[in-house]
């Protein structure tokens, strides 16, 4: 077997952008709520005017960092965002079966595990489907392991029955 020379096609490079594009993402989101609260401080009138001017540099400083993040994360990030922003629409139940899809169960497996219909499992998988714009479950897969979704999956009232 020959190993290719160009680290870029390694197996370990990508996982490392793929950190790299989830680390971006959520300094992103973070360093813009931080931002959002404090343009809402700012906007209080009764905050003395040297407050409100040194609230301004800050929210000035916070705009730039977010701007670099942007500029310097790959593309996969901007991905990631999208991927995560259709996914904010999946119910409970499609979490969790996106979740058993990322670990291959097939839809009788899945349709156990959840204690439902195999029939039920489709319309979840569908819905899911349609939701996160792709066309069959291994995009769905592909696409929530290449941009982290399940990281960022609501875990309460989840039903785990492999014991994690």
């Amino acid at each position: 077997m020959q190993r290719s020379s160009d680290r870029r096609r390694g197996p370990g490079r990508r996982a490392e952008d793929q950190r790299r594009a989830e680390v971006a993402l959520l300094l992103e989101q973070d360093l813009t709520a931080v931002s959002d609260l404090v343009g809402a401080i700012r906007a209080d009138p009764a905050l003395p005017e040297e407050t409100t001017r040194r609230l301004s540099a800050v929210d000035r400083e916070l705009s730039r960092i977010i701007q670099v993040t942007r500029e310097a994360a790959p593309a996969l990030s901007r991905e990631a965002a999208d991927a995560h922003q259709l996914a904010s629409h999946l119910t409970r139940r499609e979490w969790q079966c996106l979740d058993l899809l990322v670990k291959g169960l097939s839809t009788d497996a899945m349709a156990d595990a959840l204690t439902v219909s195999t029939t039920t499992v489709r319309t979840h998988v569908q819905a899911l489907l349609a939701k996160l714009g792709v066309h069959s479950r291994l995009q769905a897969v592909a696409l929530t392991t290449r941009t982290a979704l399940l990281a960022s999956a609501p875990r309460t009232g989840v039903d785990r029955r492999d014991g994690r």
